[in-house]
């Protein structure tokens, strides 16, 4: 089987951006090392490290929006999608909290394009239930990506302070921020 090299330097550049706690950290020697060839044979695969460390970036958008797909992908409910996929976020930042800050960083702000959208979405999909009241899914969903932004921040920068619970600190700025509300009983208990 042959080696897929793009993949394998990937791999070791975000290894590095964590590791060293920044992508400014990473060179492209530390990264042929990471991954067991020589530097010259980075340039097979990317221009220079800007371009290397763009992909990584692009990797961590792809990872986060695959995560809340996965986390979301078998509930019914648009408010249970809207707050599983936001704790997923939350939890993908938590776990790499170097490739989090590189991915909101100056390299490519418009990369997270893609993972905002699945968040308008969740958040108009709760208003087409009639499960909001927001009458801006798109403002609505730029708050609530604010407040996962600065959880996920705050959290990673003092994980050892007396944080309340994560699920039900998510849930509620989700709750507050998405303007969702519970189901409506159907009257049957």
């Amino acid at each position: 089987m042959a080696r897929d090299l793009r993949s394998d330097l990937l791999t070791a550049a975000t290894a590095l951006v964590e590791t060293a706690g920044s992508a400014d950290a990473v060179t492209l020697r530390g990264v042929a090392r990471e991954a067991g060839v020589s530097a010259p044979a980075v340039y097979g695969h990317f221009a220079d490290l800007t371009a290397l460390l763009d992909a990584v970036v692009d990797r961590g958008f792809d990872d986060l929006v695959a995560t809340i797909r996965a986390a979301t992908a078998d509930l019914p409910d648009p408010v249970d999608r809207l707050r599983a996929g936001c704790r997923a976020y939350v939890r993908e930042g938590l776990a790499a909290p170097a490739r989090y800050r590189a991915m909101f960083g100056p390299r490519r702000p418009a990369a997270g394009a893609r993972a905002f959208d699945t968040l308008v979405a969740a958040v108009d999909a709760c208003v087409r239930a009639g499960r909001s009241a927001s009458r801006d899914p798109r403002a609505d969903a730029a708050l609530v990506w604010t407040a996962l932004h600065g959880t996920v921040t705050l959290r990673a920068g003092g994980p050892d302070l007396p944080w309340p619970d994560l699920d039900e600190q998510v849930d509620a700025l989700v709750t507050r921020l998405a303007l969702v509300s519970p189901p409506v009983s159907d009257g049957t208990a």
